[in-house]
């Protein structure tokens, strides 16, 4: 699948703010996220058709989301040990006030999920929808931490062809209104991209208002 590079104005409702986090910001979310897996290691889960995804994910927040053999789906606990997800970091909730000050949607989002997931250099993220979440029209929002990524953003069918958008270190993506059912996904990584020296891969935080 040969895609292109966005070089016009997205997609109504997609939102790239490229660089929005500085280096030492992005430095204080690795830390934090190191504290979260420290309670719910990362872990490579299974698909509902029992395959496995490349990524590893872990979250946190009141409610995280899971797959296994019972389909996609948001939980309370973490499925594997019993135990509630780790609390959102002040840090992350910050970030989305600083993100919601600086675009034109509605200010009343408030993320109760925050999905991790870890990019290996050969990890990928086939073309998906969103749409476990309750209101569908409460916006996704996604921080991007380390080696740069190519993500696929396609239309409302799965069939259609879909265009790349780079996202790099300290990116911060919004899919919302218009751009909330599109079909989206991870193409490829770039190895040794990172600006942050400690940090081999990617991590992708996605916050969602979940139940």
């Amino acid at each position: 699948m040969n895609l292109e590079l966005f070089r016009n104005k997205l997609p109504s409702g997609l939102i790239h703010l490229n660089d929005f986090l500085d280096l030492k910001f992005q430095k204080q979310v690795l830390t934090e996220i190191d504290k979260i897996t420290t309670i719910c290691p990362l872990r490579r889960i299974k698909t509902k058709n029992g395959g496995n995804f490349s990524t590893q994910i872990t979250n946190c927040g009141k409610l995280g989301w899971w797959s296994d053999h019972k389909g996609y789906r948001y939980t309370d606990c973490d499925p594997t040990t019993g135990l509630t997800w780790p609390k959102m970091p002040d840090l992350f909730i910050e970030i989305i006030h600083r993100t919601l000050k600086n675009i034109p949607i509605e200010k009343t989002f408030i993320p109760d999920a925050c999905l991790i997931n870890y990019y290996s250099k050969d990890s990928k993220m086939g073309l998906h929808q969103d749409k476990d979440e309750k209101d569908l029209t409460q916006p996704i929002i996604t921080i991007s931490l380390g080696d740069r990524a190519d993500f696929m953003i396609g239309g409302n069918k799965r069939s259609q062809k879909p265009a790349l958008l780079n996202l790099d270190s300290g990116d911060v993506l919004v899919m919302s209104k218009d751009a909330r059912p599109l079909f989206h996904g991870i193409k490829r990584i770039y190895e040794e991209t990172s600006p942050i020296k400690k940090l081999i891969g990617r991590f992708s935080l996605t916050f969602r208002k979940a139940g």
